[in-house]
């Protein structure tokens, strides 16, 4: 076997499989049936609630098919879209992960820009677009983004004087309700148009791509067939844009529809002349107030609604405005909120309350909040923010960027990331260092403490500063030389000043302190560079 393999097999066994003590903390994962905990959101946080699943109506029955007699209709406002994608390594954080290809479509919007979801190019190293009937195709770029709305803008990145002459800029239709007949299209192997019809059996709010905030969707029902270019599908009314299909259930022939209201709202940023702002986050977690003897201990009355505040985000709007952990949230810009979290919309129903700051405002806008602290109704308003995902102790997400790491004679250190504990795969809330997933679900102490990030001790290459130290990884870094952590700069800076020749590094876990002779390490870091592991640069602080 090659020295490489040999070296990596090493590297990535190293420091994965740590023994828990038996002090560790327990695992905090909810249930099954309960939604993530996640930042930015209004959630609710008591074990065992059910995710808020609101609709007013009852289901009916699924849409009629199409006429088989019907004549074929053409493709007038559909591109072909091909993105070559490669993210940066979790755990490699050196190194990409291998290339791969998706193939989608794209709606013709006014300016010659075409719309597809987020998740189509999160990652792209090269976009295309392509006409359906000829072939021809163009690269493209990114003109606007937001992955936690998941979608994305592109507009030619050369001459397309020509290109889209044949087809015609589709409107935006943000007006449908339950019962409504929708249509989706796809394009067959020549470039002829396949039509689909759904009917939106409910109006609710639900999570896109990223566990990160809950956003309005139409669920849909209707069977789809699946086409070589099904990775994105336009929804359609009455021949308007009405949304982009975000999933499909072939088992229960139901579809989970991204609407109009959100594509329009994420357009009207983007052309406001003020910059894409994205949308607002509220900050944060409640609890449901069914439980009787909950309310009577929280001081509610008998025929009090609302939900009861478990925790407020940092830095988020819920902090500007004022709302503090445990009030409760009566009412949102003179929307009255249930005990379940929810209130009434009036084209909708009955929706989580979080659509009133995802969906019905602006970053800046002003939210009003009526709630009970200590007894005493208060009326509360401040302007909505957004917390972008960087500015998280943790970050729930990355894309299109490495994450931040510094190799320091083979110890490999990292910021704690959503990502990097997902990198372990399906069950991540159980096989990555429960002390990591511990770290990442209750953040409030190390943010007290000053931390701007929660850097770890993630692996250990084989050197001759890390003999003895084989083993270690998945531990969080409190002090190096005597200097506190707060993140990845702060320890590239305390490196630069060892102690007599020694670091020291102090962890919030067994081994809690280990030494490092200074002169090795710097001997060890020259060996390392574009060695046996292939490593480009020792560190990338962004």
């Amino acid at each position: 076997m090659k020295p490489f393999f040999i070296a990596l097999l090493l590297f990535l066994t190293a420091g994965v499989s740590i023994a828990q003590p038996a002090d560790s903390p327990p695992s905090t994962t909810p249930p099954a049936d309960s939604p993530p905990a996640t930042p930015g959101e209004p959630k609710p946080s008591t074990p065992g609630n059910e995710a808020p699943d609101t609709t007013a109506s009852a289901p009916i029955n699924a849409p009629p098919l199409l006429d088989p007699t019907a004549p074929t209709r053409k493709n007038t406002s559909l591109v072909k879209v091909n993105v070559t994608s490669q993210p940066w390594s979790d755990r490699i954080p050196w190194q990409k992960s291998s290339p791969s290809a998706r193939r989608g479509l794209g709606v013709l919007l006014k300016g010659n820009r075409i719309l597809v979801t987020g998740q189509m190019v999160a990652d792209a190293t090269y976009i295309e677009l392509e006409l359906a009937d000829s072939g021809r195709r163009i690269p493209a770029k990114v003109k606007g983004l937001d992955y936690e709305a998941n979608l994305a803008l592109l507009e030619p990145a050369g001459d397309a004087k020509t290109f889209f002459e044949k087809l015609t800029p589709l409107e935006i239709e943000p007006n449908a309700s339950v019962g409504d007949l929708m249509e989706t299209w796809q394009l067959g192997r020549v470039g002829e148009l396949i039509v689909t019809p759904l009917q939106i059996n409910k109006v609710l709010t639900s999570r896109y791509v990223l566990d990160t905030s809950l956003f309005l969707v139409y669920e849909a029902l209707g069977i789809i067939r699946s086409e070589a270019n099904s990775f994105t599908l336009p929804v359609t009314k009455d021949g308007k844009l009405t949304g982009l299909l975000l999933r499909y259930d072939s088992k229960d022939q139901t579809s989970t529809v991204l609407p109009g209201p959100i594509i329009q709202h994420f357009l009207k940023d983007m052309d406001d002349g003020e910059g894409y702002r994205g949308f607002p986050s509220l900050g944060v977690e409640f609890q449901q107030t069914l439980d009787d003897q909950f309310r009577e201990y929280i001081g509610m009355k008998p025929d009090q609604q609302g939900v009861y505040v478990s925790n407020v985000t940092k830095d988020g709007s819920a902090e500007a405005i004022g709302i503090k952990k445990e009030d409760i949230i009566l009412e949102m810009n003179g929307h009255k909120i249930d005990s379940r979290g929810d209130y009434q919309h009036p084209q909708y129903g009955t929706l989580n309350m979080s659509h009133i700051v995802r969906g019905a405002s602006y970053v800046g806008d002003e939210l009003k909040v009526k709630l009970l602290r200590e007894g005493k109704e208060q009326l509360l308003s401040g302007k909505l923010i957004r917390k972008e995902a960087k500015d998280f102790l943790v970050p729930p997400f990355r894309f299109d960027t490495g994450t931040n790491y510094l190799i320091q004679g083979g110890l490999l250190f990292q910021e704690l990331s959503l990502p990097y504990l997902k990198s372990f795969g399906e069950n991540w809330e159980t096989s990555a260092p429960l002390r990591l997933v511990f770290a990442a679900q209750h953040t409030e102490e190390y943010e007290k403490a000053g931390r701007r990030k929660i850097v770890i001790l993630t692996a250990t290459l084989p050197t001759r500063t890390t003999q003895g130290y084989e083993s270690l990884g998945g531990l969080i870094v409190n002090r190096v030389n005597g200097k506190p952590v707060n993140d990845l700069a702060d320890l590239n800076e305390c490196f630069k000043e060892p102690k007599d020749g020694i670091h020291t590094v102090e962890f919030d876990d067994f081994p809690k302190i280990i030494y490092l002779d200074a002169f090795a390490t710097e001997s060890d870091n020259l060996r390392l560079i574009d060695g046996v592991y292939r490593i480009g640069s020792l560190k990338r602080i962004q």
